[in-house]
């Protein structure tokens, strides 16, 4: 390899991951390497782990051997309060269904999004994600106000408020049609792409394989 070459520290990196249920283990993680920009779709049927490994990701469920990190730091050598710090400041997260507040504002949305991580929204920041999303025009619109397609934007401008280094998108465009699930994953692709994150989706969903640079599959346990 070329020495001139710098190459982007990894946004996230797994080792040996394997998932448990019942104290048994059912699940292999495939060892990963993101960086910056990338975009990975996590592929299995409904039940292969899916959604448990995005949960070990993001420091919400311990697996049963292996290490992640996220940049150089250890996510499970952490105090819960620190991965819950690190998770707020350096994950974003979107469920499949979006969590939104839906007594407040799209605008207090995405600074309850900061102020949960204990950070302050930068005004810049906010008003650049919601131009990007297309969502400026609705910034006073309580959340219970909005269309599925609204929802799903500010969804992904929550999600970016902190300038994650890694961004995991569980089933995204499962209850989507095909107009909307290719709108939600070209949303996705660009603002993390623009935002210098990398990006895993969990997905059984074949369409978003077009959306992706590469897809792992999920390993199930003999």
């Amino acid at each position: 390899m070329d020495a001139s070459i710098v190459r982007s520290p990894p946004s996230l990196r797994t080792e040996g991951v394997l998932l448990e249920r019942d104290r048994r283990v059912f699940a292999r993680l495939p060892d990963l390497e993101l960086t910056p920009g990338r975009i990975i779709a996590l592929t299995g049927r409904s039940g292969t782990g899916k959604t448990t490994a995005l949960l070990a990701l993001a420091g919400i469920r311990a697996p049963g051997e292996g290490r992640i990190l996220i940049g150089e730091t250890d996510l499970w050598s952490l105090s819960a309060a620190r991965r819950d710090r690190l998770r707020g400041q350096r994950i974003g997260l979107v469920f499949q269904s979006f969590h939104l507040i839906d007594a407040v504002s799209v605008e207090d949305n995405l600074r309850l999004g900061a102020a949960c991580a204990g950070l302050k929204a930068d005004p810049a920041r906010l008003q650049t994600l919601l131009e990007t999303l297309d969502i400026a025009a609705i910034r006073h619109r309580r959340a219970d106000r909005l269309s599925q397609g609204q929802a799903q934007r500010v969804a992904v401008a929550r999600a970016l408020i902190n300038r994650p280094a890694l961004v995991l998108a569980d089933e995204p465009t499962s209850a989507l049609d095909d107009d909307n699930a290719r709108a939600l994953l070209d949303l996705l692709g660009r603002a993390v792409r623009d935002g210098g994150a990398a990006l895993l989706i969990a997905t059984h969903d074949r369409r978003a394989l077009d959306a992706v640079d590469a897809s792992v599959a999920m390993e199930v346990a003999a």
